[in-house]
């Protein structure tokens, strides 16, 4: 390096470090530093040595304004990270910006990761701690962790879809290779807790694939088509958290407030209890209240991982159900009874790949797009197609 090219203020910050024998944070061009030499001095922790796997990992992440460890100058790389610490990695590794509102959260007080949920919120990130700020300082799960990246950046929703893609993509290994075709959760460990340098590998290796932006799924929901607030799209993150992750409570949309009683207000009015969606392998509508889960699941185990896939996909969620028929908005589906009557309801705005899908999977007949929105009845196939203005009923016989 010729020093004689060197700028006298990045000289003298170069000197500071040699007096004192520690480490800053130095801007420099390429021209003047080498490269190499300056991500050195940004990049290194006391209790991170090069003979740590995740050296590489922690030195990019810190580079990256993703960690800054703590201020004693360490990183803890072996100890388990909170939620919160990993909802500020995730968000500043992603680039989002918390700018859709605040949560209203059931402990109020301020919290460092505020502006991170806040901005994870927006994209209904699967996470457990939006509105405790006790949740947010207990270790997370590895299910947690794969569930939210994939939702961000893989259009997963399920916990198995989600390790898979993980898995797919070479971000992760696994855990435990004995269950390796055996048990998929036991194999990645989901309800293990993770290390600091474990996400921080997590995330260099995104890095090395290009996998960085938020997209498919997370860009449905950052849309916010449904006009859902901020408390609603957290509590459809925590919503489509794998039944076993779950810590909290969904949120509410207002914070219960006393009065309307006799004894002065002193006395919260009860809360309305609400019905449990958690386990719905479909999203459940905000505000929808005659939904029976085991309808909605027992409609799902009839599909294709690929039909499912396309359901979640395209962002649907459950209205209603009766019996074995869930409304999905522009979408109803039933399964056939015991006398093998079954249907299907859609608009011209549902895909045809998915109405085909549908009609193999539940039905079991084969359709083409021609056979789709012919607005009459076909008496003389299997199946018969009605109009109903904008709507049209697939039917089996």
């Amino acid at each position: 390096m010729n020093l004689n090219k060197v700028k006298l203020g990045t000289c003298g910050i170069l000197l500071a470090v040699g007096l004192t024998g520690s480490f800053v944070t130095v801007e420099a061009s390429s021209g003047n530093i080498n490269t190499k030499v300056a991500q050195q001095v940004v990049g290194q922790f006391k209790d991170v040595t090069k003979s740590h796997y995740a050296y590489d990992a922690i030195n990019w992440a810190k580079g990256e304004g993703i960690i800054t460890g703590y201020p004693d100058g360490t990183f803890k790389p072996n100890e388990s990270i909170t939620e919160a610490q990993f909802a500020k990695m995730l968000a500043e590794f992603l680039g989002l910006k918390d700018d859709k509102g605040d949560l209203v959260k059931a402990t109020p007080a301020s919290h460092w990761s505020d502006t991170y949920y806040d901005s994870l919120a927006a994209y209904s990130v699967p996470l457990n701690s939006y509105f405790d700020n006790a949740l947010r300082n207990k270790p997370v799960k590895r299910g947690v962790v794969a569930q939210a990246i994939s939702h961000l950046t893989g259009n997963a929703n399920s916990l198995a879809d989600s390790i898979n893609f993980m898995i797919g993509e070479g971000i992760t290994t696994g855990q435990n290779p004995q269950f390796e075709n055996k048990d998929l959760n036991k194999f990645f460990g989901s309800n293990n807790n993770l290390t600091r340098a474990q996400v921080a590998a997590f995330l260099y290796r995104m890095h090395n694939i290009d996998i960085e932006e938020a997209t498919g799924i997370a860009l449905i929901a950052n849309k916010n088509e449904e006009g859902l607030s901020l408390v609603g799209q957290a509590n459809k993150g925590m919503s489509k958290l794998d039944s076993s992750l779950r810590l909290g409570k969904l949120g509410s949309e207002k914070p219960s407030t006393g009065g309307g009683n006799n004894n002065g207000g002193n006395t919260k009015p009860p809360e309305e209890t609400k019905p449990d969606y958690s386990n719905s392998k479909i999203p459940v509508a905000s505000g929808a209240k005659n939904v029976d889960v085991n309808t909605v699941n027992k409609v799902v185990s009839k599909m294709s991982d690929a039909t499912y896939k396309k359901i979640v996909n395209a962002g649907y969620e459950v209205k209603d159900t009766d019996t074995d028929l869930v409304g999905l908005g522009d979408l109803t589906i039933a399964l056939k009874d015991s006398s093998g009557i079954g249907f299907l309801t859609y608009n011209k705005s549902v895909s045809s790949d998915l109405v085909i899908s549908l009609a193999k999977d539940l039905y079991g007949i084969t359709l083409t797009k021609n056979d789709l929105y012919p607005g009459f009845e076909n008496s003389t196939s299997k199946y018969v197609i009605t109009n109903s203005g904008s709507s049209f009923t697939l039917r089996t016989k």
